[in-house]
């Protein structure tokens, strides 16, 4: 055979070779993709949400078959308007906003919980401005004091379960409508506001600051941070697959906080001036199987939906089965 003929067929032999691996690597692509479920959850700036971050930075849904794109908002309301544009498959929110949003027709079930009230961990409190800390050492010292809270949300429902579990009087505090936490904590800072119910790690912050925290969650039992995705969009392994990687999360989180401290400051969960003395968030507190904090209980959801028609919400209550994937 002419040298030249060698040449030429050698040389279709190591194309075609290379053509087959190519093909053969757009075949597995091809398969991943059309195997791999896409979903879009709405992600609020909650010190909780890095547990989802942290799992789609490091593929954690991608080696469970699934592509978990995360959209940030700065309010529920926002999450809400985007939900009904069709824009989002699920969010990171509140159990009350997953209530809210399905009386209005969205189909929406919690598959997983991010925070969870518990004695060893805090995350909303009642805090005291600087200015007035010497004054208002305990709930004692209320008396028709002026707090912040925004209406229809869980800060106003947590506010109820304080008075509630604390026996408080309701003449004790005047509720003054401040819907933007932000704006809330710069009139406690600068005094323009007495008192205001505000969530981890604002309460350190507004501490290193100077101010007080005189209640906090700790004794209550309720479930404050949920994702929610639209009924029947995870199979039962895909679900299995969700949870599979939030848990793997968690272990990472825990196993190394002070990076991960790093981290939410980074993406805006942390204010720099609170992180040295932020007690970093812990998920693995209640002896669960997969170390994730416990789904809502059928009485935390009732107790929430009772809560939300006295405050004319809702009508009438969704039952918790229909409510909640277990």
């Amino acid at each position: 055979m002419p040298a030249l003929v060698a040449e030429n067929l050698n040389t279709q032999i190591i194309c075609m070779k290379k053509f087959i691996l190519l093909a053969t690597f757009a075949g597995l692509l091809c398969s991943f993709n059309a195997h791999a479920q896409i979903l879009t959850l709405g992600i609020l700036p909650a010190a909780d949400s890095v547990l989802i971050e942290n799992a789609a930075k490091q593929g954690l849904f991608k080696a469970e078959g699934m592509e978990v794109k995360t959209l940030p908002f700065k309010s529920a309301l926002e999450v809400s308007a985007a939900l009904k544009a069709g824009r989002l498959d699920g969010y990171f929110g509140d159990l009350m906003n997953v209530i809210l949003n399905n009386a209005s027709g969205a189909c929406l079930e919690v598959i997983a919980s991010t925070t969870h009230t518990t004695p060893l961990q805090r995350h909303f409190g009642l805090a005291v401005s600087p200015k007035i800390k010497d004054k208002i050492t305990s709930l004692k010292d209320l008396n028709k004091t002026d707090t912040a809270v925004s209406s229809g949300t869980i800060i106003a429902y947590l506010l109820q379960r304080m008075r509630e579990s604390t026996a408080l009087a309701q003449e004790a505090l005047h509720e003054v409508e401040v819907k933007q936490i932000p704006v809330r904590l710069q009139m406690l800072l600068s005094g323009k506001i007495d008192t205001a119910l505000l969530p981890e790690p604002l309460l350190t912050l507004l501490e290193c600051k100077g101010g007080r925290v005189i209640w906090d969650d700790r004794n209550l039992h309720e479930a404050l941070a949920v994702i929610a995705v639209k009924k029947n969009l995870l199979s039962p392994e895909k679900l299995q697959g969700f949870r599979r990687a939030l848990s793997k999360s968690v272990a990472l989180i825990e196993a190394d906080p002070e990076t991960y401290r790093t981290f939410m400051v980074e993406k805006r969960l942390l204010p720099k001036a609170a992180a040295e003395n932020y007690q970093m968030l812990r998920f693995s507190l209640f002896n669960t199987d997969d170390q994730l904090p416990p789904l809502p209980s059928d009485d935390e959801v009732l107790r929430v939906e009772q809560w939300m028609i006295s405050q004319k919400l809702i009508k009438k209550i969704q039952e918790p089965s229909s409510l909640i994937r277990r």
